[in-house]
């Protein structure tokens, strides 16, 4: 295609001046097509039949042309970019791009008109209407430009709510980021974040944290020497390595928003009197832009220290944790306890509780315990807004802040059980002890494919291999890594080839996830209260604890440490069953003396003095 306006020298259409003039007297505003240029051959015989349909054709007809039209352009665009010095073909595409919109979208009100458009971008001369006051090209007014774009807005969030591309935690993290306001003042009930905390949040809700342990030391810095990676079969994540994904995903961020930045000043290059409209549109990719450099800046920080990463990841979490509310962990009655185990994704709430507990054990090494011995949710923006992007901050509501907790709660807590248990042992008894739960049966997963965990013609012997491949895969590749995910060799993936009718996106296979990670914290948490209970039949004996507590109740004694204020009265007459089953309330009576320490006499003049009371003798009428 070739630009109406100007002509640069040595533009890759390869055009002649003369060429490019005549071009310009025939384009009427639009962009002619160069056709000695190979590569726009096809694009312009699609054009040509686009023009041989009928006023009468189907809208649906139209449509489909058309859209094989802008995927052409879009895969120009795309071929173009790779390398350059095509800056002005891709921006002569893009503008193509937009008058085969204006057709599609006036097609059918004035069609001769819209196909005039098509017409000129091929060369040839336009068709006068009959009437006069029929304009000779079509024109969209405002109003219909703007439904135009709503409608197709709304049609793309439906299509991606189909397909459930996303996670819960991954939707909530984007609404975030696309929060950004001028002022956030006033807000309540919301958790204000920068966009690196928002990154932060990203790397940990698709890999999860990693498990506390006595060696904490060397999960907060990977050292490949001394870490023996075959005895956890690889399931330990680190800090350290955790920074490094944080910086990359940062540099992706970054040249993103120089991307989005570039392409739309290059729109508005030949412009002269920007819009107000775009005028926003640019100002606010400058500030995603300043925002994501920052973002950079600050992962380098802390992709050097790895200790000051660990301790920043403990209280965003931690910060997460407060901010989504309250956890109900009553258990009772068998509807409350069905609805508990459908709760949080199909979660439950044991799971989450398990994660603070861990957060608390990483606080308490990394320092970031408050005096009351709280863990510490500090965050950086604070009411003194010293920060950079404190009255522009991402917003995260106690919803989304939920949704988030439990998916890094679920990463963490199902990579701590494979990193203590072996997947000989998960595999063979775990997992196929949770499929005959009934507790599992009462959360059905509803995208699950017919032939899931069916076992293959040679193999007979594990009826849950495609639910421990898919924990496995999570684990290895995290939510991030999904697609790379369905591409390994996992006996499910390979399924998934041949079975067009269900597919599976990482939504779908995340309830599953749930519900597995729900039912292996449960036989975890029963295995670990057994250990407790042999170890302590271990350390008291044969006697088991509680008959020795009913023992010990059972027999009369005074309290050892006011034992030494009282001493045994040397009486030739031995009291009777009546004194023994009765207190000593009488001074006659009595077998103690009562001995006063006073604090002011000396060692030597230290002596026992014998006090009598006037106390009340009190009968006891189950004696009489």
């Amino acid at each position: 295609a070739s630009d109406p306006e100007e002509e640069k020298e040595g533009s890759p259409q390869d055009v002649t001046a003369s060429e490019a003039n005549k071009a310009e007297s025939k384009s009427y505003g639009f962009y002619v097509i160069d056709q000695t240029n190979r590569h726009n051959i096809l694009l312009a015989e699609m054009i040509r039949g686009q023009l041989m349909l009928r006023r009468t054709s189907k809208v649906l007809t139209i449509k489909q042309y058309s859209s094989l039209i802008l995927d052409e352009i879009e895969t120009r665009v795309k071929d173009l970019a790779k390398t350059d010095g095509n800056i002005s073909s891709i921006k002569v595409l893009k503008k193509t791009k937009k008058d085969i919109l204006l057709y599609l979208n006036t097609c059918k009100k004035a069609h001769r008109a819209a196909k005039n458009i098509l017409r000129v971008m091929i060369g040839n001369d336009p068709v006068h209407a009959k009437v006069a006051t029929e304009p000779l090209f079509a024109k969209e007014d405002a109003k219909s430009s703007s439904s135009a774009v709503t409608a197709k807005a709304k049609a793309a969030l439906t299509k991606l709510k189909k397909k459930r591309a996303f996670t819960p935690a991954d939707s909530a993290l984007n609404r975030a980021l696309s929060s950004y306001v001028e002022d956030k003042d006033g807000v309540k009930d919301c958790l204000l974040l920068t966009s690196t905390e928002i990154l932060i949040l990203t790397v940990l809700s698709s890999q999860g944290l990693p498990v506390f342990a006595d060696d904490w030391s060397s999960l907060v810095n990977y050292d490949p020497l001394t870490e023996d990676t075959e005895q956890d079969e690889g399931f330990k994540i680190y800090f350290s390595c955790m920074g490094s994904v944080m910086q990359s995903a940062a540099e992706v961020w970054l040249a993103i928003a120089k991307k989005k930045l570039k392409t739309e000043l290059l729109l508005q290059e030949d412009t002269h009197a920007i819009p107000e409209k775009d005028q926003t549109k640019i100002a606010i990719l400058k500030k995603d832009q300043d925002a994501k450099e920052l973002t950079l800046k600050e992962s380098e920080a802390y992709s050097d220290d790895c200790l000051l990463f660990a301790r920043k990841c403990i209280m965003l979490v931690e910060a997460v944790r407060k901010n989504m509310g309250s956890v109900d962990l009553q258990y009772a009655g068998e509807k409350k306890i069905r609805q508990l185990i459908k709760s949080e994704n199909g979660l439950g709430p044991k799971v989450l509780n398990w994660l603070s507990k861990d957060l608390h054990r990483w606080a308490g090494v990394l320092g970031a315990v408050d005096k009351a011995g709280k863990v510490k949710s500090t965050t950086s923006i604070t009411p003194a807004k010293n920060h950079p992007q404190s009255h522009d901050a991402a917003m995260m509501t106690k919803r989304d802040c939920r949704t988030v907790f439990v998916q890094i709660a679920q990463q963490s807590r199902l990579r701590s059980i494979f990193t203590k248990n072996n997947t000989t042992r998960l595999s063979g008894e775990m997992v196929p002890k949770i499929l005959k739960n009934s507790s599992f049966a009462v959360t059905k997963w509803e995208d699950c494919p017919s032939w899931w965990n069916e076992p293959k013609e040679d193999d007979t012997t594990c009826d849950c291999r495609d639910d421990l491949d898919l924990l496995v895969g999570i684990l290895d590749y995290g939510y991030g890594g999904f697609e790379s995910l369905l591409r390994h060799d996992f006996s499910f993936c390979q399924r998934l080839v041949s079975d067009n009718s269900k597919g599976l996106t990482r939504a779908t296979v995340q309830v599953r996830i749930n519900h597995l990670t729900r039912e292996l914290h449960a036989i975890n948490e029963t295995e670990e209260m057994m250990k407790l209970v042999e170890k302590a039949k271990r350390k008291g004996g044969p006697e088991s604890p509680i008959a020795s507590k009913a023992k010990k109740a059972k027999t009369g004694s005074i309290q050892s440490g006011l034992q030494a204020f009282f001493k045994q009265k040397t009486n030739d007459e031995s009291p009777g069953p009546r004194k023994t089953k009765s207190l000593p309330i009488s001074p006659k009576n009595s077998d103690l003396e009562v001995i006063e320490i006073d604090s002011d006499c000396s060692d030597k003049d230290g002596k026992k003095r014998k006090q009598t009371f006037d106390l009340v003798e009190v009968a006891d009428k189950k004696q009489k």
